[in-house]
């Protein structure tokens, strides 16, 4: 939990106050942000900010169960939102925005955090700005760093990696995907393979700090080269073999997980030479901002490795790299003259899928045919 105690109320008009609601998947968080709607080379100003992570819940599980998730969510967002409103010490009321999780995302949670927003804004007739979760995770840098577009984002979160042209808050285009499992899949099914427990990301992780990565050779997705789109699920494939095979019995679990880790990011670091290229084609610029967001973004290996690649990569904070209200208030902020007002914003739902996977194969197909009649 994070609270400003020296925070004043401002009394200029382009000040304005942001309510964020993330509950996309099985985080719960609230974050209460003040930033200038106009200005967005002044950084904005977290005032409380707290979170409720499931992990321990749905760890016997094994996963994410929906339904677990949604009412687990349903039960933590009164007092987490009562807690943020008492150590901003401000009222529903004074409230200018609210920021929620629209998509992706599991419908049961999704639904759960608009009905909160929604209840809110029928109370108080405040107007509501429907989040792409995703784009808020790359946005994310902006709560500590000023960054300008375009700039090219490498999403790496748990249901998604994708590499994307940002020039705008909601301005993005997608320039490669994975085509089946994200990283951050094929760490956890990884991890269960291991019997490593959930989640696997970060055991994998701390396990893999002491093990040699090119000890065990698994394989990398390559794909078509002069693409940006990734393969996770032939990694996984080859881990169960090995695993079926009984070859994990003559290796050191850290050198697994070595192994196993430095394939993940071997794939992006292939892929994001051919990003960069794409970008530069599209855009015409040779040096430019690469921001890495998301849950899998934690990763050290992976921040070491990007790191060494190249000096315009930035990180987005650890902190709001997992699901957060603050990445949630803070493209609310960005995307202020967006927002929907009271009462049509009442009419707004929640949506799933971003990408649908079968979506994802079609757009390469036509890419690939398009190339072909060129």
């Amino acid at each position: 939990m994070y609270y400003d105690e020296n925070y004043k109320q401002n009394d200029n008009m382009k000040e304005k106050l942001i309510l964020g609601i993330e509950t996309s998947c099985d985080d719960t968080s609230i974050a209460l942000i003040q930033g200038n709607v106009e200005d967005f080379n002044q950084l904005p100003k977290i005032l409380a900010f707290e979170s409720f992570s499931q992990e321990i819940l749905l760890r016997k599980w094994g996963g994410v169960v929906p339904e677990i998730a949604a009412r687990n969510h349903m039960e933590k967002i009164p007092p987490l939102l009562e807690s943020v409103m008492n150590h901003a010490q401000k009222k529903y009321a004074e409230i200018d925005l609210i920021s929620v999780t629209t998509t992706p995302g599991l419908l049961g949670p999704l639904l759960t955090g608009l009905t909160t927003a929604k209840t809110l804004s029928l109370i108080h007739h405040t107007p509501i700005a429907p989040i792409n979760h995703l784009m808020a995770h790359l946005e994310a840098i902006h709560l500590d760093s000023i960054v300008p577009y375009p700039y090219l984002g490498l999403l790496v979160s748990g249901g998604h990696s994708m590499f994307l042209k940002v020039e705008g808050p909601n301005q993005f285009e997608i320039l490669g995907n994975t085509i089946d499992d994200a990283a951050g899949e094929a760490f956890d099914k990884g991890g269960k393979l291991l019997g490593l427990g959930y989640p696997a990301g970060k055991i994998i992780d701390d396990l893999a700090k002491t093990g040699d990565p090119k000890k065990i050779s698994f394989p990398v997705s390559l794909l078509d080269k002069n693409e940006a789109h990734m393969s996770f699920s032939g990694l996984k494939s080859a881990l169960r073999l090995f695993i079926e095979q009984g070859k994990n019995q003559s290796e050191k679990m850290e050198d697994i997980c070595a192994s196993y880790q430095h394939a993940i990011i071997e794939a992006f670091m292939k892929k994001l030479v051919v990003a960069k290229n794409i970008f530069t084609q599209k855009t015409k610029l040779s040096n430019f901002p690469i921001v890495v967001g998301g849950g899998v973004a934690c990763n050290s290996y992976l921040r070491s490795q990007l790191s060494h690649m190249d000096q315009n990569i930035l990180f987005v904070a650890p902190r709001f790299c997992t699901d957060n209200g603050a990445m949630v208030a803070n493209l609310g902020l960005r995307s202020y003259a967006s927002r929907i007002h009271f009462p049509e914003c009442l009419n707004l739902d929640a949506k799933n899928l971003l990408v649908s996977k079968e979506q994802k194969l079609v757009d390469m197909k036509n890419k690939k045919a398009k190339g072909k009649t060129s």
